[in-house]
């Protein structure tokens, strides 16, 4: 949206700043208008999940990658995706005016493209503003769309940064090519998402990792002139940025491969499907990774279980588009410390994005008992329900994660010694 909406404000009469000013002043008003309208109006008709799981959709996931695979497509010059000649005639006629309806249309369509990207953190604000009577939601929704629109403002209000730009020519066919590799290759993403949720098993973490390599190793191999599009300028003279470029890209594509026998790839294991091992037992469900097992989805056999062991009870609040959940489990849950302290917890894992009955009721639990959506959440209740501590989304910090654990076990002490001397 950066491009289009720099592009969009450097051209026509806004020259002036004042008309620079009033312009980009319309258009931002707009999107705090028309951000915090939509956003009321889907919690109001949805609720608070209902916007959290736009995110997780697998009609709307599988809709992006579809969008992606044809702006790809088109970038690596397949067809060329073009407006209808009347259509622009008419928007060139609309900028050469005040430009207002070519202005709120911007803004229309920047709030359409965002708003199932900011899903979560739009969820979690109605979800913590709507426990309170009156004005909160809306003051909430403006307060945040105001945050988002602020730094398109000011870059629409100084749009000569553009002109400093370097020219087009060869060099920017050749971007747009890799720019068609790299966009196909995010498309799997969002199509690792949709199974996911749908339990299809198809997109395994090692599959998507086998299409990255791949389509990285064809950009790589294009930016080096191993590889012609007809569509694309003469490779004949490679210069010294391209041949860096592409063994920059060559090298990222082969430190995909250890990934492919089971190497954990760090920070760009958020955007993998999770590798987890699953165990179907006579009455539950148990995940793991690397470390102690979980009981998936069972939050009343969890429960028991607590009381029959006499063990606090550790629930985690997961999705299965959620890359933060995905970073924990790969990056924090089988340190040895993490996974030793998680020894001393029944542990359950309740996820809240799919499509099925269980979500719907961890969405329901986890906003009615904790006043909230946030994903990923932890919490360390006792075996009859009472909260002892909770972990509020994502931490690089293995030593505040264990941290929290070990405050959850002396609180669960702590409330035993309380139990036994009110018995006794």
């Amino acid at each position: 949206m950066i491009p289009l909406t720099m592009s969009f404000f450097a051209g026509g009469s806004n020259r002036a700043l004042g008309r620079g000013f009033q312009k980009a002043g319309l258009f931002c008003g707009s999107i705090i208008v028309l951000f915090s309208t939509l956003g009321v109006v889907v919690t109001a008709l949805a609720g608070p999940f209902g916007v959290v799981r736009l995110a997780s959709s697998p009609w709307v996931n599988g809709f992006i990658s579809l969008v992606f695979d044809a702006l790809g497509l088109s970038l690596l010059g397949a067809f060329e995706i073009a407006l209808p000649s009347a259509l622009l005639t008419r928007v060139d006629q609309a900028s050469r005016g005040s430009g207002v309806v070519s202005t709120l249309s911007l803004a229309l369509t920047f709030c359409l493209t965002s708003f199932a990207c900011v899903g979560p953190f739009v969820g979690t604000l109605l979800a913590a503003s709507i426990q309170t009577a009156g004005w909160a939601p809306a003051l909430g929704m403006l307060a945040f769309a105001a945050g988002l629109a602020m730094p398109f403002f000011l870059l629409a209000l100084f749009p000569s940064f553009l002109r400093k730009l370097p020219r087009s020519g060869p060099w920017l066919e050749r971007t747009k090519t890799v720019a068609g590799f790299i966009v196909l290759a995010a498309s799997f993403k969002y199509l690792a998402n949709v199974d996911e949720v749908l339990h299809w098993g198809l997109l395994t973490r090692e599959r998507i990792l086998a299409i990255w390599f791949a389509l990285l190793l064809a950009a790589a191999l294009y930016l080096l002139g191993e590889l012609r599009f007809h569509a694309a300028p003469s490779q004949s003279d490679l210069s010294l940025s391209r041949l860096l470029a592409g063994l920059a890209v060559l090298a990222f594509a082969v430190s995909l491969l250890p990934g492919l026998w089971g190497r954990k790839l760090a920070d760009l294991e958020a955007f993998l499907p999770t590798d987890e091992q699953t165990t179907v037992s006579a009455d539950a469900t148990y995940v793991s990774y690397s470390g102690p097992a979980w009981r998936k989805d069972d939050y009343e056999g969890a429960v028991a279980e607590a009381k029959l062991e006499h063990k606090p009870l550790l629930i985690s609040f997961s999705g299965y588009t959620c890359t933060n959940c995905h970073w924990m489990k790969v990056n924090i849950f089988p340190q040895p410390t993490v996974a030793a302290a998680l020894e001393n917890y029944v542990l359950v894992e309740l996820y809240t994005d799919g499509t099925d009955a269980a979500s719907e009721r961890n969405q329901k639990l986890e906003q009615a008992k904790f006043g909230t959506i946030a994903l990923p959440y932890y919490v360390i209740s006792d075996a009859d329900g009472h909260e002892l501590a909770h972990e509020d989304g994502l931490t690089h910090d293995v030593n505040q994660f264990l941290e929290f654990l070990h405050t959850g076990l002396a609180s669960a002490a702590v409330a035993r010694q309380k139990q036994a001397a009110g018995q006794a």
